[in-house]
């Protein structure tokens, strides 16, 4: 009941314009570029922007324990100095492509498959090599979406069918971006304007689901 209450708190926001201020759990200007265009009508902060400096472990074995642990622990930090009332909530996400061929690898792994520190070309050149003499390209990214504030915890998920290139092509985007083929597409991720790939993205799917949960009060 209480969640139900809050819901309606925050549709009632949307429908009278009032703008909502959300934390992103992130600093990754690519994401939070991404971010703010598919939100267009709600603040989107960054965690440098509200003062939280410190690095969070990603301990979780997938998608969703990762994306909750990062809203969760942004969340806690912001009660501890009592920011939360300045704030609507946290949201983290965590992405992962997935590639049928290697049993979902690298999965919740993506970020930092190549190793430590994380390096997208090295992500890329990896994933090339371990797929090379596969004829299986089946591939999709999913983006898992935790949303945390004052009785609220929610969790969307958002998810693009595709296929891997043989090899990379474009120069947008980020991550795996070059290599990715989305499904009714001929080329990558990397050839799409930053609009274009943000209207079919996994991000985006992800993020249309929960404002989609808040506007409908469910």
């Amino acid at each position: 009941m209480i969640f139900a209450q809050k819901i309606v708190i925050l549709r009632a926001k949307f429908e009278n314009s009032e703008t909502m201020k959300l934390v992103f759990a992130s600093n990754n200007a690519h994401k939070l570029d991404e971010v703010r265009k598919i939100l267009a009508d709600v603040e989107v902060l960054s965690l440098r922007e509200v003062g939280f400096l410190q690095e969070i472990d990603e301990t979780g074995k997938t998608l969703e324990e990762n994306s909750r642990l990062k809203a969760e622990t942004v969340w806690q930090w912001l009660l501890d100095h009592t920011l939360d009332t300045e704030v609507d909530g946290v949201f983290a996400d965590d992405t992962g492509l997935e590639i049928a061929a290697l049993n979902g690898a690298p999965g919740v792994y993506s970020a930092r498959w190549a190793g430590e520190p994380s390096n997208d070309a090295n992500n890329r050149a990896k994933a090339l090599h371990e797929l090379a003499g596969k004829e299986n390209r089946d591939a999709r990214f999913r983006t898992v979406i935790t949303w945390i504030g004052h009785q609220v915890n929610v969790q969307v998920e958002g998810i693009v069918q595709g296929k891997m290139a043989l090899e990379e092509h474009g120069t947008g985007g980020f991550g795996y971006d070059a290599l990715f083929i989305p499904e009714g597409y001929a080329d990558t991720f990397a050839t799409l304007s930053a609009e274009e790939k943000n209207s079919i993205s996994h991000r985006a799917r992800a993020l249309e689901a929960l404002n989609k949960m808040l506007r409908q009060g469910k």
